[in-house]
């Protein structure tokens, strides 16, 4: 009886190999491969509300459940790709974010937040790009407020002018110390 049980359980879950995935609809769906010659498709993905993830195809595998025992109401776990790029070494209370290309959203346990990118990392808001970063570069494209003070170590270009305490770097003026007047504006 204990052993009818046992394999009854046992046939509730099982690991598939993943042969495609549909990400399209309301759902994302699978077609697994449970068994050796036996392929179900249209199998609903559980995600957990928040996260989406679309795992790299080849070499993927997911836990697929048989809904109340019922092997026609299958339902399969997000897919996952153990030889892709996978993130390991963490440390207690570590959590990283991750893709196929090795970038990451990486969360040290309270200590640092990392974020590493291949090429680019654009930050936008309402859908428009408020700062883009690249290798070479940083765009801001909306007016930058600072309180604690620049430091430049490399020469500062300004397509505009350039005002401090009021005073303009391009249109001001200095008093001649030994006659009447001032000088003109700097050339």
């Amino acid at each position: 009886m204990i052993d009818r049980l046992f394999m009854a359980v046992r046939g509730l879950f099982v690991r598939a190999v993943v042969r495609a995935i549909d990400d399209t609809g309301a759902e994302q769906m699978l077609t697994v491969q449970p068994h050796y010659g036996r392929v179900r498709s249209r199998v609903p993905v559980h995600q957990p509300f928040g996260f989406a993830s679309h795992a790299p195809l080849d070499g993927a595998v997911a836990p697929i459940v048989a809904v109340g025992g019922d092997h026609a109401d299958l339902m399969a776990l997000p897919p996952a790709n153990p030889s892709k790029a996978r993130f390991g070494k963490l440390g207690e209370g570590d959590s990283v974010l991750y893709d196929a290309c090795g970038q990451r959203i990486y969360i040290q346990n309270g200590k640092i937040v990392r974020l590493d990118c291949t090429s680019e990392m654009l930050v936008t808001i309402g859908g428009s790009p408020i700062l883009d970063l690249t290798a070479k570069q940083a765009t801001l494209n909306v007016p930058l407020a600072v309180k604690g003070g620049i430091t430049a170590t490399e020469d500062i270009a300004a397509q505009g002018d350039v005002k401090a305490g009021g005073i303009s770097l391009t249109n001001h003026t200095h008093p001649v110390t030994d006659a009447p007047g001032t000088t003109g504006r700097p050339q």
